[in-house]
């Protein structure tokens, strides 16, 4: 009868540990989008190259753990122990706070003040904003830089009591003070100061979902009412709007820590009557470029966002009679140059501060007024890659001197075989996705040349002149490399 009994607990035991292994036979409909990644693929046995795979024994050890039977649902239960019992998160991209708030484990360094780009590396970012409003001006429109503060940024006191910030300046800080000494930059919607004081005029009202990394409607409200303010142009406030609360909004944090939950978030819905349309095709506030018209609205407007950005639509897009978004990456700036805009906005998160000497916005180089002449000697390195038929785009890297804290100037010359020479002003970008880096550094320049500047036929040397502020680089970098 004992035989029996162990016979039919060891078949019960073996039954329901591969319950989960035999799931994986099951389609799962779990594409990783709760947890803002794309899970393992099942790994091919042999590479594209027709070689064994080496790593397969890995690969597929990763595809298990990402589509095991009921995963959803053993995730959030182990979410739930640790979370209840530890008042520890299991998912590493979560921090869970106090009075059920969640926030985003990048946005740590911002908040404890600790500098995540270098002095030479901000100076870069105030160089690189104030050529694109430069630009931007020459074409007709208005530029406005909006950067949303983190989360914690605004409520700190939510965040677990071991999170200390030490009263040191993060990327933020320092920005907003390099920023506040620039003349060219005088347009700059201090959104971190008119959401710290109308989170503090609002309390109980809060501004971002406690579920999410995101700003809720109202504080996508107010900091649509910042931009416009910097932007100087008439606008709809929507002061008389009505608002009231709605449990409907499913927070990203929520479902990265526990994916089968079906808990919702609060947000404002407002008795605005929003009548503009979208043009085109058009999914969902994902899409990487959205276009909405309203024929009762006035201007127009181009604006450069990130997830963020998708709460301010319906404002921006009653306000103006023609508005464009973008989340392309680098950001498309030539629109410009061949159709008017009133307002030009690039919205980037405080976490996300380091991205802006990281990729050249994509437009007609500026031109140089003048190269200085030095017969000094300087070491860099270029890449060529075109960007459609429109531009050539001219990057790479340069040797600069140790401790260097100002900004350089960076002008690429080219001249053909006729020494006729056309100069222009590069951007202070480091290029890391083309150059295969996985770390921004500050030695990073970068820019798109019209193509319709380039004779067919010519054959152009490129020389880089770096401007430093006592003294003066050449670097001849040869032929344009074929692409």
């Amino acid at each position: 009868m004992k035989k029996i009994v162990y016979l039919i607990y060891s078949i019960l035991f073996f039954a329901v540990c591969a319950v989960p292994g035999a799931m994986l036979l099951k389609q799962s409909d779990d594409d990783g989008s709760d947890e803002k990644r794309q899970l393992a693929e099942m790994p091919a046995f042999r590479t594209e190259e027709g070689e064994v795979n080496k790593n397969w024994s890995s690969e597929f050890q990763a595809y298990v753990s990402d589509h095991f039977g009921f995963r959803k649902n053993l995730v959030s239960i182990d979410s739930h122990l640790k979370a209840d019992l530890l008042h520890v998160s299991a998912e590493d991209d979560v921090i869970i706070g106090k009075d059920g708030w969640l926030f985003y484990t990048p946005t740590v360094n911002d908040y404890l003040g600790r500098t995540t780009v270098s002095e030479l590396g901000m100076q870069n970012i105030r160089h690189n904003l104030e050529m694109m409003k430069e630009f931007t001006e020459q074409q007709g429109s208005q530029f406005v830089l909006a950067i949303v503060p983190n989360k914690n940024t605004i409520y700190q006191n939510d965040m677990p009591d071991n999170y200390q910030n030490q009263g040191t300046s993060g990327n933020l800080a320092v920005l907003e003070y390099l920023l506040s000494e620039s003349p060219v930059l005088e347009d700059y919607a201090y959104l971190p100061y008119v959401l710290w004081n109308e989170a503090l005029a609002r309390e109980p009202d809060i501004l971002y979902h406690k579920l999410d990394t995101h700003w809720n409607n109202l504080g996508a409200l107010i900091g649509y009412r910042a931009m416009m303010n910097a932007s100087g142009l008439e606008y709809n406030s929507y002061s008389d709007a009505e608002a009231h609360i709605e449990q409907n909004w499913e927070g990203d944090l929520q479902k990265m820590l526990f994916p089968d939950s079906d808990i919702l978030d609060d947000n404002y819905s407002y008795n605005i009557d929003f009548n503009y349309t979208y043009q085109g095709r058009y999914r969902d506030s994902d899409d990487i470029t959205i276009n909405t018209e309203n024929p009762s609205g006035t201007g127009s407007l181009l604006m450069f966002r990130d997830s963020f950005g998708a709460a301010v639509i319906p404002y921006f897009s009653q306000n103006f009679q023609t508005a464009q978004y973008s989340r392309a990456r680098p950001n498309p700036l030539y629109p410009i140059e061949t159709a008017h805009f009133d307002l030009v906005i690039l919205e980037i998160v405080e976490r996300n501060i380091a991205w802006l000497q990281k990729e050249a916005p994509v437009h007609s180089a500026l031109k140089a007024d003048s190269v200085p002449q030095t017969d000094v000697s300087g070491s860099a390195e270029m890449f060529a890659k075109p960007n459609g038929s429109s531009y050539l785009q001219l990057y790479g890297t340069a040797e600069l001197p140790e401790n260097l804290e100002t900004a350089p100037e960076y002008i690429v010359t080219l001249t053909d075989q006729d020494q006729n020479q056309l100069s222009y002003r590069a951007y202070n970008c480091y290029e890391a996705d083309k150059l295969e880096s996985d770390q921004i550094l500050d030695n990073g320049w970068s820019l798109y040349i019209p193509a319709a500047d380039l004779e067919e036929s010519a054959n152009y040397t490129v020389s880089l002149t770096i401007i430093l502020p006592d003294s003066c680089l050449s670097c001849e970098l040869g032929e344009i490399p074929e692409v």
